[in-house]
């Protein structure tokens, strides 16, 4: 049986890299999608990726931080996507500069977009979650958030934003174990996506694929992974990998 029959799954970014790999690999455990992305070409070519699996799918075009077009999303969910068992958090944005020369304006942004979003998103499913009996939150992270992790100049501010994410995994995990939900994150190295390419410095290359996070992500939101919650799962790939795409 699919690991996600029954299920409704919110997933954010889901346009393009993680998000795309995250919803056909949903889909095809069985997953009904919301997929939320700010990029209407692309997130139209996942929902249809993903209804070639046979499951529900309900697609908005929504900048995760812009609160008043979240809660217009939420307002106006269709009846037969009411439930959510499983939101992902995978938007984020990244603005390169050093601190001492970063705009203030675009700290403000990248705060919106990679924490205050995921606060607000967590805030309304957890909601709903506690209605239903429980659920499942993945929040995915990167080695930038990650204590021990070498930094690199200009990374500061994305850096800062996945440490607070962090604690936002683990804060959600103990407020609401006895609610039966589950709150977890991811952390991969540089993987091979439009935002590693725009950001990365020169030489350093991806040493994972969206498909390869996807699974770890699929392993939290399963019966699988449980009873974990608030765990942090740091998943470093190689240049030399052999596991292909599904």
């Amino acid at each position: 049986m699919p690991e996600l029959k029954n299920k409704t799954a919110l997933i954010t970014g889901a346009g393009r890299g993680i998000g795309l790999a995250t919803a056909v690999l949903f889909a095809k455990e069985g997953a009904d999608l919301i997929l939320i992305s700010r990029t209407a070409d692309e997130l139209s070519e996942t929902a249809n990726l993903a209804l070639n699996h046979k499951v529900n799918v309900f697609s908005a075009t929504v900048d995760i931080s812009d609160k008043d077009a979240v809660d217009h999303l939420f307002e106006n969910l269709p009846d037969d996507f009411s439930k959510i068992d499983i939101l992902v958090n995978n938007a984020a944005r990244f603005i390169a500069g050093r601190i001492d020369e970063y705009y203030y304006s675009d700290f403000e942004t990248m705060l919106k977009t990679n924490v205050i979003a995921p606060y607000y998103l967590s805030h309304l499913v957890i909601r709903n979650m506690k209605e239903h009996g429980g659920g499942n939150i993945v929040n995915v992270s990167s080695f930038s958030g990650c204590h021990g992790v070498q930094k690199f100049p200009g990374f500061g501010v994305y850096g800062i934003t996945k440490y607070a994410l962090w604690g936002l995994t683990e804060i959600l995990a103990v407020e609401n174990r006895e609610h039966h939900i589950r709150v977890n994150q991811v952390s991969p190295s540089a993987v091979d996506t439009r935002m590693f390419k725009e950001a990365s410095p020169p030489g350093l290359e991806p040493d994972l694929t969206p498909a390869e996070v996807a699974r770890q992500i699929l392993y939290l939101a399963s019966d699988r992974s449980a009873p974990l919650s608030g765990a942090n799962i740091m998943i470093e790939g190689m240049p030399s990998s052999q596991v292909k795409d599904e």
